[in-house]
């Protein structure tokens, strides 16, 4: 019994390993799909640097939720290049370079084309694209010299089926999941992780509330995800492969909206 107990421990110690003791920087954690993000990863001995615009939302979820992870929470804006490099300078000093990155900032706000204002194609393109892009690039060197790391990005079933009055969005994450899959082929060399998470419909505040009352029921939860990226991160634990991608759809078929 003893032996079989030891045993238990060793595969769930192997198991997490790649997750274990790590720095992992999770933007857009303060709501929806990234606070389920932090909630799953609070399970674990690891450090959870925590990234948002909103501070107030942030440090409430920094100060909710409990765990064995350590919380460290950062106010940042992804899509402004000198707020991203700022943010990071300040994390590698206080804290360590990030081992592990999580893309999950986004921004969605559906409009028919012709109506789309600058402003409205800049936000879009800003948090959606550029986003990954600031962080992705602060955090590359650090994981080429430590010989390893790992990068997940949220992606959205919109960047592979049309969707009407979603073209800006569609357009930036489409070029997330180009962008990411080119840098894969970078990097496989450093034994850094590229891995794209392409969730369908998910039930968050990114939708109006009339649309999640009503559909609510056919999405998925964020806490799907969150465990998604969980398990991938625990298939990390290996040199000799690398998951590449992984769609998530809700199980039921979804109506008009």
């Amino acid at each position: 019994m003893e032996t079989n107990i030891i045993k238990n421990n060793l595969n769930t110690i192997m198991d997490d390993y790649y997750i274990f003791d790590k720095n992992i920087w999770i933007t857009g954690a303060s709501s929806g799909i990234g606070y389920e993000i932090v909630k799953a990863l609070s399970n674990y001995n690891t450090n959870l640097i925590l990234s948002a615009r909103n501070v107030d939302t942030l440090t409430s979820t920094a100060t909710a939720i409990t765990g064995k992870a350590k919380m460290y929470a950062f106010p940042m804006d992804v899509s402004n290049t000198q707020s991203v490099n700022d943010t990071f300078e300040f994390i590698s000093h206080e804290i360590g370079f990030p081992d592990i990155l999580i893309n999950n900032a986004g921004y969605y706000h559906a409009n028919a084309f012709l109506e789309i204002t600058e402003e409205e194609f800049d936000k879009l393109i800003g948090t959606n694209l550029k986003g990954v892009f600031n962080t992705t690039r602060c955090v590359l060197p650090a994981m080429m010299e430590a010989g390893g790391g790992a990068v997940i990005n949220i992606c959205s079933i919109a960047a592979l089926k049309e969707f009407k009055y979603a073209t800006i969005y569609s357009a930036a994450k489409a070029g997330m999941l180009a962008m990411m899959n080119t840098l894969r082929e970078e990097v496989r060399s450093h034994n850094i992780k590229i891995i794209n998470i392409i969730p369908g419909a998910t039930a968050t505040p990114i939708w109006s509330p009339k649309i999640l009352d009503r559909h609510k029921h056919s999405m998925c939860s964020a806490a799907d995800v969150a465990n998604t990226i969980i398990a991938a991160l625990k298939l990390c634990n290996t040199d000799t492969a690398m998951i590449e991608e992984i769609v998530v759809t809700p199980q039921i078929q979804m109506g008009n909206f």
